[in-house]
């Protein structure tokens, strides 16, 4: 899906990126990841996130890849494995990039992570209103227990008027990773990187930023230019 919604394939050929596209057909006959059994919401626990983990290792010694060089970008349900990884694998994923997600380990005890779950306190925005930065902080540090190393950089993009995953998950998200980071907030930047968009800074804003579209609806365009500089590949 990600592979026609983006202009990835050709970043690919102009900065000599290795890119995957896996997908996932493993609830109801949906394209949508694991993002709350325990199993994929546990290092090494043999769900979802140990799959695309090892997709990665597998990718790097076999094209030779760069360890230090590696990024997840995801959408929906991307956008939520995304930030599962960046929680469960920090040793493995370098950045994120999440369009219209919700933090690592929201849908935890959840029967399901698809617009079908009969909870979706989750992707509603309840949980998002509840829970406090320290709380969701400790969701993301109890996905890789004992895990003393530096976390991801995450790019967080969210429209005001998405229907399927409400805004309060942006705010809910920079909660997560400002805490896991120990960052605050440092700015607001009107129409960047374009017309009614709100980058929000964290620190130096080279770790952690929102992005709040003005108007914007589930999945908001992808910014490959912002999103690729955020990572340093460009």
């Amino acid at each position: 899906m990600y592979y026609q919604m983006t202009p990835l394939p050709s970043y690919a050929d102009t900065l000599g990126l290795i890119l995957l596209f896996p997908t996932s057909h493993a609830q109801s006959g949906m394209n949508c990841w694991d993002a709350h059994s325990a199993k994929s919401l546990q290092h090494d626990g043999g769900g979802d996130s140990q799959s695309l983990a090892g997709l990665v290792k597998w990718a790097l010694e076999e094209y030779n890849g760069d360890p230090e060089k590696v990024f997840v970008v995801g959408g929906s349900s991307g956008a939520m494995e995304s930030n599962v990884l960046a929680a469960t694998y920090p040793d493995v994923f370098k950045g994120a990039a999440s369009y219209s997600g919700v933090p690592a380990a929201c849908w935890a005890d959840s029967p399901m992570s698809t617009p079908m779950s009969p909870d979706l306190t989750c992707p509603m925005g309840q949980k998002a209103s509840t829970f406090s930065a320290e709380q969701w902080g400790e969701l993301a540090r109890n996905c890789y227990p004992g895990y003393e190393g530096s976390y991801p950089k995450m790019m967080i993009v969210h429209g005001t008027a998405d229907f399927a995953v409400t805004v309060n998950n942006l705010d809910a998200q920079l909660s997560q990773w400002s805490n896991v980071m120990g960052l605050t907030f440092s700015q607001n930047v009107t129409n960047d990187p374009i017309q009614s968009w709100k980058k929000i800074v964290y620190g130096d804003g080279t770790q952690l930023v929102g992005y709040e579209v003005q108007g914007g609806g589930h999945i908001p365009n992808f910014q490959g230019d912002e999103t690729l500089e955020f990572f340093g590949l460009m």
